[in-house]
């Protein structure tokens, strides 16, 4: 249901807007909460979903859509920097929430009832969100979700992390929690990223974060380079980084990274007792502060997280998954289509490597096919 919103081709328009025009996607960063985790497109495009979501939530109401989009198109091409991109949503909200309500021109006499309908929408009624690996998402729909029980290979993460305590040192394998969050532009971020230990092990953080990981483009081939990297800096022993090749291949085919949807699981605040936000009443019965700042208290009042290790039951869950790779990704749809060999394990190896020599190969021969294009068309 709520992903539908992502496809409506007024959004579909403003999305590819996002990627091609500095405009939409060139903005002042500082001021936003979290800057430093985004590169690239990230901040512009998980903003957007966070506010469509809202809209989802909120209004729900596909009557209003594509004036509400063409909102967001006039703040996201007007406004430089996130910090006041995030005010005006909050604007662009209450006058929809008024519209929704039947108070189209008298917004400031029904104050009080535009911020109790969001609050009871997207507190009261709303939700807390998991970013997971979408391949999961059949597993938990017929069994719910169980926090940390994944198709995984923990065990040989864990040899190998015993060994080089510096690999996955953030990541406790042993823990059977995981973490909501209430802030949907962290929730994309997860999302892109999951699992956090793999994504991070493969394209580390970088303090400059000027170029869209290969991770998020679900790139295997730029992943597994920048893999071949860290090995090599980090004196790695051959036979040690056969297995950790094998083991990095193994795990991104289980994932099915290759063709992944960043995909978010939505369950009820209430299904968490955490439906109700402190001071809600002097929210509520402010007559001075713009309302539009109140409703931003409202939305933006964060968790700092909630861990959790209990089963949620199927019935509780449901699923957003985000077309953010799909955009990000250049499609050369005019072009010819090379489609690289498979980088296949070598048959005399018993861990089942990666051959970086399969990769070179596959490299020339490529470039042996774009030769030969170009010498056809010259």
């Amino acid at each position: 249901m709520f992903s539908s919103i992502f496809y409506k081709k007024e959004v579909q328009d403003l999305l590819k807007k996002v990627v091609d025009n500095p405009r939409y996607n060139d903005k002042k960063k500082k001021d936003s909460i979290n800057y430093e985790k985004f590169s690239g497109l990230e901040q512009p495009f998980f903003l957007l979903f966070d506010t469509l979501i809202k809209y989802q939530i909120i209004i729900g109401d596909e009557e209003y859509l594509a004036d509400f989009v063409h909102h967001l198109d006039l703040l996201w091409h007007k406004i430089d920097n996130f910090h006041d991109i995030n005010l005006g949503v909050c604007k662009i909200l209450v006058k929809f929430c008024a519209k929704k309500l039947g108070y189209k021109t008298a917004v400031e006499e029904h104050r009080q009832e535009i911020l109790e309908y969001i609050y009871k929408q997207y507190i009261v009624e709303g939700y807390l969100y998991h970013g997971i690996s979408d391949v999961y998402i059949d597993s938990i729909r017929e069994n719910g979700f169980i926090p940390q029980k994944y198709d995984n290979f923990y065990c040989r993460f864990e040899e190998l992390q015993k060994k080089y305590s510096s690999f996955w040192k953030e990541m406790d394998f042993k823990h059977h929690f995981v973490s909501f969050t209430d802030d949907f532009v962290m929730a994309c971020y997860y999302a892109t990223y999951s699992p956090i230990y793999f994504s991070s092990f493969l394209c580390p953080p970088s303090p400059k974060k000027l170029e869209i990981n290969s991770y998020a483009k679900r790139d295997y081939i730029g992943c597994f380079k920048g893999l071949h990297q860290i090995l090599r800096e980090k004196n790695i022993n051959e036979e040690d980084g056969k297995k950790i090749e094998n083991l990095c291949n193994d795990e991104w085919k289980l994932l099915c990274q290759s063709q992944s949807v960043p995909t978010i699981m939505l369950v009820k605040r209430q299904y968490f007792s955490k439906n109700q936000i402190q001071r809600i009443s002097d929210i509520l019965n402010d007559k001075e502060t713009d309302i539009s700042l109140l409703a931003s208290q409202i939305m933006d009042n964060k968790l700092d997280g909630l861990s959790w290790d209990k089963i949620i039951p199927k019935e509780q869950i449901e699923f957003v998954q985000i077309p953010y790779s799909q955009f990000i990704v250049e499609k050369e749809e005019t072009k010819v289509e090379i489609v690289l060999p498979t980088i296949r394990l070598e048959e005399q190896s018993e861990d089942g490597k990666v051959s970086f020599l399969v990769l070179l190969g596959s490299l020339l021969i490529t470039l042996g096919v774009l030769v030969s294009i170009v010498t056809l068309y010259r």
